[in-house]
């Protein structure tokens, strides 16, 4: 039993569908259904939605209105990494707002129209065989769905140095997104960890904003395109070669030099800056389309068509785990193509045409 119904039953000992039927469940008024209440039995639905970020709590407002019985799940807590980004300043309507504020506001939109439910982790999903029109068997740590379509909404993870002083200072001088935060150190200086494409576009970006930027690479060469380079070379950015960070430092409250080491000499020096981005990539969330076999771009991400179909029927991606342009904005456009792209095939199954 979910144990949000299992507490609403406990203090008004009576079942769920009598509450439900009297008006008594939490956020029911006058009658309607209830808001916020965010939780359905385990069972038959049109459409599972895994992860609530972004892109999935999107997705579930835009397949209910389009008349689908639709459950988002959660493993950990909603929001994803915007909810645990201390500042967002480039979501439209909101010059400033603190990332769990914001992804609380989304939320609580989100479950006037579907089920939210946290804390509730997909151990494996079985297709069902598709020309025999079998269900897709979605097992949860709470029970079991059968739906008609899954859209995969588990996001990304950026990857960590994992060295002194990082998530310390995370969030305060500390960042990991350039084109979400880049803009808060115009006239300052930072540094850019990585030798890849991220780490390269990053750095030209923030030169372009008029940010001081000095890139750190461990080793001797880049990784990242030769344009890209290019490029950083006609900017005259510089670049500390064959160093690695020991330890970020600051006063309690921001991040104010890097402790650096030359892999090559052993030396050992310091570096104040006013902020330091980390760019070694991302992490993601795919554990689930490999085992559904839902083909992957060679950097890791879902391959999806512009409608966010995968390449397996049926089963749809959006926001950061289809990579490209990781931003708030776009999982959610992402999540609303994908919820309809999910109604159009319940309701005229393109594969057997």
């Amino acid at each position: 039993m979910p144990e949000e119904r299992f507490v609403a039953e406990l203090i008004y000992l009576k079942s769920a569908e009598e509450l439900l039927d009297q008006g008594l469940l939490p956020g029911q008024e006058e009658g309607k259904a209830p808001s916020g209440f965010g939780t359905i039995e385990p069972g038959e639905v049109d459409l599972v939605i895994i992860g609530a970020g972004p892109a999935g709590l999107t997705a579930g407002i835009y397949a209910v209105r389009a008349g689908l019985k639709a459950v988002v799940l959660e493993k950990h807590i909603v929001g994803g990494q915007v909810a645990l980004t201390p500042v967002v300043e480039n979501y439209p309507g909101f010059t400033s707002v603190p990332g769990k504020q914001l992804m609380d506001i989304m939320s609580e939109h989100a479950r006037e129209y579907v089920p939210v439910h946290e804390g509730e982790g997909v151990e494996s999903i079985e297709m069902g065989d598709l020309a025999k029109g079998e269900s897709i068997i979605v097992t949860t740590n709470r029970g079991t769905y059968s739906a008609k379509a899954v859209i995969l909404t588990m996001g990304a993870a950026y990857r960590k140095l994992g060295v002194t002083g990082e998530d310390k200072y995370f969030g305060h001088g500390i960042n990991y997104c350039a084109s979400c935060d880049g803009y808060l150190y115009k006239g300052k200086s930072v540094a850019i960890i990585g030798g890849g494409n991220t780490a390269l576009t990053d750095a030209l970006h923030l030169k372009n904003l008029g940010v001081d930027v000095t890139i750190i690479h461990r080793r001797d060469s880049f990784r990242a395109q030769k344009p890209l380079q290019d490029s950083l070379e006609r900017e005259g950015i510089p670049v500390l070669w064959n160093t690695v960070i020991d330890e970020f430092q600051g006063d309690g409250k921001r991040v104010n030099n890097l402790r650096i080491r030359n892999l090559m000499t052993r030396a050992v020096s310091d570096l104040p800056v006013d902020g330091a981005f980390v760019a070694i990539g991302q992490v993601p969330a795919t554990e689930l389309a490999k085992s559904l076999g839902v083909e992957l771009k060679p950097d890791g991400f879902i391959k999806v068509g512009p409608d966010m179909r995968t390449s397996v029927p049926r089963v749809y991606a959006a926001g950061d785990l289809t990579g490209g342009l990781q931003q708030i904005v776009t999982a959610i456009g992402e999540g609303s193509i994908a919820a309809m792209s999910a109604f159009e095939d319940v309701s005229h199954p393109y594969w057997k045409e």
